[in-house]
């Protein structure tokens, strides 16, 4: 199930700036930046920089900071791979 429009909107400038805005729940309003996104060759798990374009006020820094926040940042991560993942695959016709 695609959560693009439902629980994230992505957005691109130019070929190496991307993130996501947090469009419903508990992190409504906040704007990711990713900075740098690699996946870990063996262990199947991945790295991943960013940084907070926008904060809505009613949202702590602990709040960005916690197990919550990381999942819901896993969660799209997770999707916008699975989508990326599907679209190679209607391409590819495998």
């Amino acid at each position: 199930m695609m959560l693009r429009e439902d629980l994230y909107k992505p957005w691109f400038v130019g070929e190496d700036n991307w993130g996501f805005e947090i469009i419903s729940g508990d992190f409504l309003g906040v704007v990711l930046q990713i900075e740098n996104f690699d996946i870990l060759d063996k262990s199947n798990e991945a790295d991943m920089k960013y940084h907070i374009i926008n904060k809505p006020e009613l949202l702590s820094e602990e709040d960005l900071k916690s197990e919550m926040f990381y999942q819901v940042v896993s969660t799209i991560i997770n999707d916008i791979l699975s989508e990326m993942i599907q679209s190679y695959k209607d391409e590819q016709k495998i």
